[in-house]
């Protein structure tokens, strides 16, 4: 569904992603995880078309980014840290905003608040919701348009446990209808919780690429794993 080959990208001297390939299968989630300066967001941003890479290709959909850029965003639903939505605006008219920036119908505002549940939500303003409800807004926001792939980006980082628990929750259902998910965290617990797969990301390269089983045990624990790709990349 989402295909990288051999993405790099170089700011002057500086190589920030160098080489990175990976693929997700629909349907499936994948997390991408890596210390500051490890290349995540620029790789994002190759992978949303905000950014050019040096060379390599992302193919979504079997579509090509560089070839077809509009029909590749149409593809992938974003969902940011913190939603930026205005304060005084109700969420009916913050999605349907959203909807005409996106040149997407009207009609599709109400199928997606309610595949995440936010329905309910849409005639208050935004800053009477909790971060929570903030946040399904944004899943809401995303999935105008239908699309196939979401790419999630420390989605729970300011999220109470509480609201935590039920985003993880919308997450595991939406992959489970089949949604293709990249999922961007510092919180290696979200990434254990809700991912099939885990890219570990050290100086702009792929350390470590391998299933997350967490019924494997403290040998089995991401963590460990995550720990382990770091040292063994600093004695290499």
């Amino acid at each position: 569904m989402i295909r990288a080959v051999d993405l790099v990208k170089r700011y002057g001297p500086v190589t920030a992603v160098n080489g990175v390939g990976f693929e997700v299968e629909r349907g499936s989630t994948l997390g991408i995880i890596g210390p500051n300066g490890a290349g995540k967001s620029t790789l994002l941003k190759i992978l949303l078309g905000l950014v050019h890479p040096t060379s390599g290709t992302v193919l979504v959909d079997g579509v090509d980014l560089r070839r077809d850029p509009v029909a590749v965003r149409r593809r992938i639903g974003y969902v940011p840290q913190r939603a930026g939505f205005e304060e005084t605006v109700t969420g009916r008219a913050a999605l349907e905003f959203l909807a005409r920036l996106r040149r997407v119908p009207r009609d599709h505002v109400d199928p997606a608040a309610r595949i995440v549940g936010v329905d309910h939500l849409l005639e208050r303003t935004v800053g009477t919701l909790s971060g929570g409800e903030r946040q399904r807004l944004s899943v809401a926001a995303a999935l105008l348009g239908d699309p196939p792939a979401l790419l999630l980006d420390e989605p729970t980082a300011s999220l109470d446990p509480g609201a935590t628990v039920e985003f993880r929750a919308l997450v595991r259902r939406l992959s489970g209808e089949g949604r293709t998910i990249l999922l961007c965290s510092h919180l290696l617990d979200d990434v254990e919780r809700l991912c099939h797969r885990v890219l570990v990301l050290l100086d702009g390269r792929v350390a470590s690429d391998e299933v997350v089983d967490s019924s494997l045990g403290a040998r089995g624990r991401l963590e460990h794993r995550f720990l382990k790709a770091v040292e063994g990349t600093r004695r290499a």
